[in-house]
C-alpha cells in the first residue's frame, strides 16, 4: 500500500508539474465552454431573429379592406410596434395603398426588391373580421415577402406574429378555396442560407483538419518515436533538404485531399441548397476551390510545427486537437461580425471561415478579400514552413 501511495504521489506530481500535460488536461474544458457559449448566442441570434437596422421598409397594401377608405389595423398595430421596439428604432416604415388590379404587378415589384412585403386583403376584410356569420377561406388576409433580403424576412416575421394579435375570424396565407400559398416571391431564402452560412463552413473547416491531423503527427513527431528521424539527422543529407522533402511531401498529400475535399463540397452544395436557389458564380468557385487548398497547405504547416515539438504522435494528437475545435469556433464568428471589413482577410481561419459565409448568403465572394484571403494563407504557411527548417536545427527539439 505505501509503495502504491508513493507511485501516485510521483504520478500526481508528474501531471500537475508538466506544463505540456496541464495543457492537455484542462484546455480542452476551457475551449468547449467557450465554443459552446459562442455557439448558443449565435445560433439564438440567427434563428430566432434577424437583425435589420438604418432601413426603411417598404410595405403595400390593397385598398379593399375598408370600405371607408380607413387604414388598416394591422398596420397601425405595426407603427405601434416599431415605435416601441428597442431593436428596430432605427428603423421607418413607408405603406403604399394599390388597387385590386395591381396585385400581380405589385408582387412582381415584391420580387423585384421595390417591396419588402405585401398585404392581400379579402374584399371588406376590416368589417368582415368583426362578423360571425363569415364563411370559412372568404376573408382572408395574405403575407407576401421577398426572403432573399434580410428586410423583407424580418417584417414578414413581425407582421405574422401581429395578425393573430389584431384579428379573429379569419384565415392567413390561405387562398379563397383555402389552399395555402407561397409566401416568399424572393428566388433564396435569407435564413436558410443563414444556417447553412454556419453549418459549411464548420464541417469544411473540420474535415480539413481532420485530414491533417491524420497525416502531420506522424510525419516528424512518429519518426522521433520510432527513432527514424535521429538516424536520418546522422546522415550527410542537409537539415534543409531533409525539412523541404518532409514539407512537400505533406503538401502534395494535403493538396490532393483538399483537391478531394472540394470535389465533394462542390458536388455537395447543390442538394444542400435545394429550394434556396442560390447561384454561384462559376469564378467564385474556381476561387473557393484555390482558397480550400491553401487553407489546407497553412494547416498542414501548422501541423507540421506541433509534430516538431513533440515527442510523440500522442502529444503532437493532443496538442492538435484545441487547434481543431479552435478553427471550428471560428467559423461561427462571420455571424457576429461585418463582412464588408476587409481586415478579417488577414486574419487565419477567420479568413475562409468569411469567404464560405459570403459565398452561401450572396452567391458570391468580392474578389479583393478572396484574393487577400489566399495571400495571407500562403504567407502565413511560407512563414510557418520557415520556422519549421529553424526548428530542425535545435538539438535539443530533434533529439528529445
Amino acid at each position: 500500500m505505501r509503495n502504491t501511495f508513493t507511485v501516485f504521489k510521483k504520478e500526481m506530481r508528474r501531471f500537475f508539474t508538466d506544463r505540456r500535460m496541464l495543457l492537455a488536461l484542462f484546455l480542452p474544458g476551457v475551449l468547449i465552454f467557450v465554443v459552446y457559449s459562442l455557439m448558443g448566442r449565435i445560433f439564438t441570434n440567427v434563428l430566432t431573429e434577424t437583425k435589420v437596422e438604418n432601413t426603411s421598409y417598404r410595405v403595400a397594401y390593397t385598398d379593399n379592406a375598408d370600405p371607408e377608405g380607413e387604414k388598416p389595423k394591422i398596420l397601425l398595430a405595426y407603427d405601434s410596434y416599431l415605435a416601441s421596439d428597442a431593436g428596430e428604432k432605427t428603423n421607418t416604415v413607408t405603406y403604399t395603398a394599390v388597387a385590386v388590379a395591381q396585385i400581380n404587378e405589385t408582387k412582381d415589384k415584391v420580387k423585384a426588391g421595390d417591396y419588402d412585403l405585401f398585404i392581400v386583403f379579402s374584399d371588406h376584410f376590416e368589417v368582415a373580421v368583426k362578423s360571425a356569420e363569415t364563411t370559412p377561406f372568404s376573408n382572408y388576409i395574405q403575407l407576401y415577402y421577398n426572403g432573399e433580403k434580410a428586410a423583407g424576412t424580418k417584417i414578414y416575421s413581425v407582421m405574422s406574429s401581429l395578425v393573430d394579435f389584431t384579428y379573429k375570424n379569419y384565415s392567413v396565407n390561405l387562398d379563397s378555396t383555402g389552399r395555402p400559398i407561397v409566401s416568399n416571391l424572393g428566388s433564396s431564402d435569407y435564413q436558410g442560407a443563414r444556417v447553412l452560412s454556419i453549418l459549411v463552413p464548420m464541417l469544411t473547416m473540420s474535415l480539413l483538419f481532420s485530414s491533417v491531423m491524420s497525416i502531420c503527427p506522424d510525419a516528424i513527431a512518429g519518426e522521433k518515436e520510432r527513432g527514424t528521424l535521429y538516424a536520418m539527422l546522422l546522415t550527410p543529407i542537409k537539415r534543409s533538404e531533409l525539412v523541404l522533402g518532409k514539407i512537400l511531401a505533406l503538401m502534395v498529400t494535403a493538396a490532393l485531399s483538399g483537391l478531394t475535399s472540394f470535389l465533394g463540397l462542390l458536388g455537395g452544395l447543390p442538394s444542400l441548397m435545394a429550394g434556396l436557389n442560390i447561384a454561384i458564380a462559376p469564378v467564385a468557385v474556381v476561387l473557393l476551390g484555390i482558397l480550400i487548398v491553401t487553407t489546407l497547405l497553412l494547416f498542414v504547416s501548422i501541423g507540421t510545427v506541433v509534430s516538431t515539438v513533440s515527442k510523440s504522435v500522442k502529444e503532437c494528437s493532443t496538442y492538435m486537437a484545441p487547434l481543431m475545435v479552435l478553427a471550428m469556433a471560428v467559423s461561427f464568428l462571420p455571424l457576429a461580425i461585418s463582412g464588408s471589413n476587409i481586415g478579417f482577410a488577414f486574419v487565419p481561419f477567420l479568413n475562409i471561415a468569411m469567404c464560405m459565409n459570403q459565398l452561401l448568403i450572396s452567391g458570391t465572394i468580392g474578389a479583393a478579400f478572396i484574393i487577400a484571403t489566399i495571400g495571407t494563407n500562403l504567407v502565413f504557411a511560407g512563414l510557418l514552413i520557415y520556422l519549421v527548417s529553424r526548428l530542425f536545427k535545435v538539438e535539443r527539439i530533434m533529439i528529445s
